[in-house]
């Protein structure tokens, strides 16, 4: 009996993925000295995954993309890092929940991944398939 263990991805490979596809931009999203900045004028601390793959590059995804780091004016103690549409995706800024929320205009904001590799993990699986839907 052969069992096949199915391990989630780790974002290294998730990011080989998406050079293999052609949808890895090897300019970073944000640069260390941009998200240490940040760190600092605001007391908080990024997660290592959101660094290390923010940090590799940038990527082609249909209709998402990551923008630079802002306070979300409509929830506040929220920082907003990337947009989908109409949804966009942040943490808590107060550094207590690692996990990545949905915000939406009018709506309470709410937990979606438990943390940013997970999150990153779903978004390049979602935006991989053929029949994204718009």
């Amino acid at each position: 009996d052969d069992v096949t263990v199915v391990r989630p991805m780790a974002f290294e490979d998730i990011i080989e993925q998406m050079k293999t596809a052609g949808r890895f931009d090897p300019k970073p999203a944000y640069s260390s000295e941009d998200l240490d900045g940040w760190e600092k004028s605001h007391g908080m601390k990024l997660s290592d995954a959101f660094r290390s793959i923010l940090t590799a590059g940038s990527y082609e995804i249909a209709n998402f993309y990551f923008h630079p780091l802002k306070e979300s004016a409509d929830h506040p103690g929220f920082v907003l890092f990337a947009k989908w549409n109409d949804d966009e995706f942040g943490f808590k800024s107060d550094g207590t929940d690692p996990g990545v929320y949905t915000l939406l205009k009018g709506e309470e904001p709410f937990k979606k991944h438990k943390d940013f590799e997970t999150w990153f993990r779903n978004i390049a699986e979602l935006t991989a398939r053929t029949n994204n839907p718009e």
